[in-house]
């Protein structure tokens, strides 16, 4: 069962929707909160209660909304799984106390880089942020596809930038860290007032630019590359390129929530969750990203970018709870607060 996010606001399952569920025995039911796209978590979700007989219900957040929610909820935890958010979230958690540890069964088939030791947290997909560009406009306006971090700080670019707000979304977090470990602190906020100067639209949620550059409503947009290869497959006149002085890359993760009110469904969605099916399923659903097991198929489309220029991402700083209210914090009163 999939709940809406009209039915499932006020953060708690409503006691009238309990009685829907399948009448499996008591205890075979899951509540997960979700990354993915909602075409994504509704094929997870599928998939797994053909897998595992559990009926489970999602609802689809943003990484910032999934964290303050959790958080919220600390006294009496409404989900028992988190899945599909990127790793300095998962550690910002992990951090707070937030997280239950869990040692997937056949999590020796993913790379112990992408795999916690204390069992906190298990990566499920790799990704890295990229630039997308609208062919059209391109065209229309005759410019080169930005190559570069600095190419988007360009008067050519004013007004046709959208990326989703640090404050709110894994991507824009996952893209602020990045600027300020590749350029360091004082070239990286000087660099975000230059390119917050280009900026149309912060958007709530990372996959919000998808459809505003895909339509042509802005002409570039700073997204995952699962994003921006999922709507060149829909078929949106989209050209990927990655900056050439490298890109931060996060690990997506499935984690068991602390005091989970399902502690048994949620070790068996882990245990799913690393399996090459389950990896498979992101593809299936048109969500392209690189599986980190290492028996799961990659898709055609990733495997272009698979030797992608990575930086060497501080995921322990990018996730620290003080690092995210520090620049999240300095974000909203130095760069936020001078929009017009």
């Amino acid at each position: 069962m999939t709940l809406t996010r009209r039915q499932f606001a006020g953060g708690a399952l409503g006691a009238s929707l309990l009685p829907s569920l399948p009448a499996f025995a008591q205890g075979k039911k899951l509540t997960a909160y979700m990354g993915p796209p909602e075409p994504t978590c509704a094929a997870l979700a599928r998939e797994f209660e053909k897998s595992a007989g559990i009926s489970t219900t999602f609802l689809r957040l943003s990484a910032g909304e999934a964290v303050n929610r959790i958080r919220a909820e600390r006294a009496r935890p409404q989900a028992s799984v988190l899945y599909g958010i990127g790793l300095p979230s998962m550690m910002t958690l992990k951090s707070e106390g937030l997280l239950q540890p869990y040692k997937p069964k056949g999590v020796a088939d993913i790379p112990a880089k992408y795999v916690d030791p204390e069992g906190y947290w298990t990566g499920i997909d790799v990704d890295f942020i990229g630039i997308a560009s609208n062919k059209t406009f391109l065209k229309e306006k005759g410019l080169k596809a930005p190559t570069s971090w600095e190419d988007l700080t360009k008067p050519e670019f004013a007004g046709q930038i959208c990326i989703g707000s640090p404050a709110t979304s894994g991507t824009g977090y996952m893209f602020l860290a990045t600027i300020l470990q590749l350029m360091g602190q004082e070239k990286g906020w000087d660099y975000i007032k230059r390119f917050n100067a280009n900026v149309s639209q912060y958007t709530r949620s990372g996959i919000g630019p998808t459809q505003l550059v895909g339509r042509g409503e802005v002409g570039i947009g700073i997204l995952f590359a699962h994003d921006i290869l999922g709507s060149i497959h829909k078929g949106f006149p989209l050209e990927m390129t990655l900056p050439t002085e490298g890109t931060g890359y996060d690990l997506f993760c499935a984690v068991m929530l602390k005091d989970a009110p399902e502690p048994e469904a949620a070790k068996a969605f882990l245990d799913w969750a690393v399996t090459p099916a389950s990896q498979e399923t992101l593809a299936a659903s048109e969500y392209f990203d690189m599986p980190t097991n290492t028996k799961a198929k990659v898709h055609d489309l990733v495997k272009p970018f698979a030797s992608a220029k990575l930086i060497d991402f501080d995921f322990n700083w990018a996730g620290s709870s003080d690092t995210r209210k520090t620049i999240i914090a300095r974000f909203q009163n130095d760069i936020l607060a001078g929009r017009k």
